[in-house]
């Protein structure tokens, strides 16, 4: 039976349905009980809706059909790996469009039936929409239904399912570091195919891929209902390809295509290797809670209204070269159990990700599930438990569902831990923490940054058990810089240890506040949650160690040498600095 699943664009000015190749159809209107449950449990943390449950609803042909209906599609031969189509609905019946003045602007009209005395009886209307596609390699079909999500009912729909020219092109290639070398970098790419490809790069090198993927049985499950990820929001990921492309040399340019014969080439791509760690300098990027947003004007499940900005501001960074590597940190592509949505998000990242060192954080999103081994047991990720996250994007961890490691870019050494994993003491992770910033070289990289996914502190609230046994370490190894995401703003404090400021910035000669590290006293922590996600506003009474506040879309760029650590806030809508501060150590 050809398996089917519904995607995730509702289009805002009509009940026009994007499908994928529907699955598992039931009999009747009504939910099976179990995903009826299951929606209602997952509602608030993966924002389900009627919508992404329409899969498991029968889709039965609407009674009285309108002989006028048709549904025609502006494409030339198949589809391409992205793109906009053009979805063209005609015959729509006057009387229901003039009813309700917001569905159909009605303004082509088309007369369909005259009567004796040449007054037109039958009145229809037709207008046009917009969808971004991207290379998802399942057909796709339009499906216009009446009968609103819960007792659905088709109307009409494409005649004919649209193909992808090519299910196994290679697509989404975007790098990360595997060491402090930078003599290597990761290339992790999709296709259909499931044979060994190769990135071509340098003056003719190559390496082939290994192949690796995920099915539904890797999924977790509650015990009493179906996850997300695991039943209705399922799609078949493909084949994810991954090679090392070793031979570089650090802060260099180099060019790769990856692909092969049988199944096409990339596009040649140019990407910079990261300093290596214990050189001078380093230009990072760093943000949280991005996931993705729709390129056309559809309703899509979970939007995260400022990641197009903030893509396109990043991605400007890049291209005028003040960028060596990337880290988001935590909460990617807010999928939580539509598996779809990662290839939307791999697609959207691309300008970035296939240039420099994207680096990555687990957040809540991507792990948590209960009885899974996540330390929250809330149902966040729809059942995904990290596996789509750790196959779409390996780091240099000790150990599968382990995720966090070191790494050391220019002057900087990056301790990531998982918040979404055991911290506490005599934990696997809590030892490797304490052992891992132990052992930095400050004569080689001074600054030491921190950084994960929840926050130790933020006038919204955390977690206080977090925060009193593993801020102790960050005080014990002279930790320089805290970075956390999970919550949708952008928050500073001063140099700050058990909810005391142990020490406050100056101002330097342009009025931008500076933390002398010379005489260590408290890492400065911050939030930067504000890459994406709905925003969050502050509390009027916000705590004294909170120096700044800012409710915007944006990112942080940061530049270190060996004496000073620069980061800015960049306010993505308007590109201004909304705030700026500097560590210095002399």
């Amino acid at each position: 039976m050809e398996q089917r699943a519904t995607t995730h664009h509702v289009h805002k000015l009509s009940f026009i349905l994007l499908i994928l190749s529907l699955a598992f159809p039931s009999s009747s209107f009504e939910l099976r009980p179990s995903v009826a449950d299951s929606t209602f449990l997952h509602s608030n943390d993966t924002a389900i809706s009627d919508f992404r449950v329409l899969n498991r609803r029968a889709l039965f042909q609407c009674p009285d059909l309108n002989p006028y209906l048709q549904i025609n599609v502006t494409t030339q031969g198949d589809l391409s790996d992205e793109q906009f189509i053009t979805v063209n609905v005609s015959g729509v019946l006057a009387k229901y469009v003039t009813s309700d003045p917001s569905y159909l602007s009605c303004k082509n009209q088309k007369c369909q039936k005259y009567g004796n005395n040449g007054d037109c009886e039958v009145r229809t209307c037709a207008g046009s929409l917009s969808f971004h596609v991207v290379n998802i390699r399942t057909n796709i079909e339009f499906v216009f239904f009446a009968g609103g999500f819960s007792t659905p009912c088709i109307l009409t729909k494409t005649d004919v399912p649209l193909k992808f020219s090519n299910p196994n092109s290679p697509l989404h290639g975007h790098l990360s570091s595997i060491d402090s070398t930078a003599t290597s970098m990761r290339l992790t790419w999709v296709s259909g195919d499931k044979e060994p490809q190769q990135v071509q790069y340098g003056d003719g090198k190559s390496q082939t891929s290994e192949v690796t993927t995920f099915s539904a049985a890797d999924m977790c499950n509650s015990i009493v209902v179906p996850s997300p990820a695991k039943d209705f929001g399922w799609h078949d990921p493909g084949y994810i390809h991954t090679a090392v492309m070793s031979g570089l040399q650090p802060s260099s340019t180099f060019n790769y295509k990856y692909g092969s014969d049988a199944v096409g080439w990339s596009a040649e791509i140019q990407f910079r290797t990261p300093p290596a760690g214990g050189s001078d300098e380093l230009k990072f990027i760093v943000f949280g809670d991005m996931g993705k947003a729709p390129l056309d004007s559809s309703a899509e499940h979970y939007i995260q209204p400022g990641s197009i900005s903030v893509i396109k501001g990043m991605t400007e960074e890049v291209e005028n070269g003040n960028v060596d590597s990337i880290f988001h940190i935590g909460d990617i592509s807010y999928a939580t159990g539509f598996l779809v949505e990662w290839d939307y998000f791999l697609n959207l990242i691309t300008p970035l990700a296939s240039k420099v060192s994207y680096m990555t954080a687990i957040g809540n999103h991507e792990r948590d599930y209960s009885d899974s081994g996540s330390w929250y047991t809330g149902p966040d990720s729809g059942g995904e438990c990290g596996v789509p996250y750790e196959t779409y994007f390996p780091m240099p961890t000790p150990a599968k569902d382990k995720p966090w490691y070191s790494i050391e870019q220019g002057s900087v050494h990056f301790t990531v831990i998982s918040t979404e994993h055991d911290w506490t003491e005599k934990s696997e992770q809590y030892e490797w923490m304490k052992t891992d910033m132990a052992s930095v070289d400050r004569s080689k990289t001074p600054w030491l940054v921190f950084t994960g996914h929840r926050p130790m502190y933020s006038s919204l609230g955390a977690d206080d058990q977090f925060l009193e046994t593993v801020e102790p370490l960050l005080l014990n190894n002279k930790v320089d810089l805290v970075l956390f995401g999970h919550v949708h703003n952008y928050e500073r404090t001063c140099s700050i240890y058990n909810s005391e400021c142990l020490a406050i910035p100056e101002k330097d000669k342009n009025g931008i506040d500076t933390y002398d590290n010379t005489n260590y006293s408290a890492p400065v922590q911050a939030i930067v949650g504000m890459a994406g996600f709905s925003l969050e506003k502050f509390p009027d009474d916000a705590p004294s160690w909170s120096l700044v506040r800012i409710s915007e879309f944006g990112y942080v760029r940061a530049h270190a040498t060996k004496d000073e650590l620069k980061l800015e806030f960049v306010n993505s809508d308007t590109k201004n600095v909304d705030d700026s501060f500097i560590i210095t150590k002399k």
